[in-house]
Order: C-alpha cells, then structure tokens, then sequence
C-alpha cells in the first residue's frame, strides 16, 4: 500500500492530486518490483509506504538531523518506508528547467521508491542506474490529469 500525506501548504497541491498520484504509484509498482533490485533493497518487503509532501524548511530540517546537512534537498528516503519529498523543491526546479512541477514531484516520489527497491546515487555510475528505472515508469505513468 503507498498512501501520500500533504505536510505543505502550497496552493497547486490538492487532495485530488495526491490520489492521483497515489493510484499512478501503485499502478508502477508491480513493474518496478520486476526491476533487478539494487543490493540494498526493502520495497518488495515493504507492507506500506508513505510519501509525505513537505516544504523546504521541513525536509531541511530533516536532512540536517538525520544525514548532517542543513540545506534544502528534492528527496530523502527512509529504509522502513517512509519517503518525503519536497514541494518547494520542485517547484524551483521544474520552473528554471521549464518542466512541469506535478511531473516533477510525482519524479521524486518514483525515486524514492527506486531507492527502496535499492538503487543508490551516490556515483555517477549508480545514478544513470537508478536513473534508468526511474525515468521510464515516470514517463509511463504520470497521471495526465
């Protein structure tokens, strides 16, 4: 089960969004899982994950406290399920590289989850890895709404 919690209060984010979001990321699932994992995966036994969509205070504070750096970031993931993933974030990015920013962030939830089937990014060699799952299933299932 993955079910998305709204922690911001940006006005482009809606209930109606998250659901969408929320049935594209289950609908994906069943295809990532068929994914060579990476070697520190957990999704597959995995019985919920939760995205939570926060701002960039939040997940600033979140980064600092648990992996020492106090700067604003698009994604942290969580080894027992929990993804965050920030709003502002995306939002910045998707409008200085002319993206749309709900495909955006709906990118940073698909990654968190490639990071749970364990990808990692850490090297270039690992992100074009990780990269290469993520991008076909955001392409494949970004709700159109």
């Amino acid at each position: 089960m993955i079910d998305i919690f709204m922690h911001a209060d940006a006005a482009w984010l809606s209930p109606a969004l998250a659901d969408s979001w929320a049935a594209a990321l289950r609908a994906l699932l069943p295809e990532l899982l068929q994914q060579p994992p990476g070697p520190a995966h957990v999704l597959s036994g995995l019985d919920q994950v939760e995205i939570s969509i926060v701002d960039d205070p939040t997940i600033a504070r979140v980064h600092a406290d648990f992996l020492n750096d106090p700067t604003a970031t698009d994604v942290i993931t969580f080894p027992y399920g929990e993804i965050l993933v920030s709003c502002d974030t995306a939002a910045t990015y998707a409008a200085r590289h002319g993206l749309n920013r709900e495909e955006e962030l709906f990118r940073y939830m698909v990654h968190g989850l490639v990071h749970l089937h364990g990808y990692l990014d850490a090297t270039p060699e690992q992100r074009a890895a990780l990269f290469a799952v993520q991008e076909p299933l955001v392409s494949r299932f970004f709700p159109q709404n």
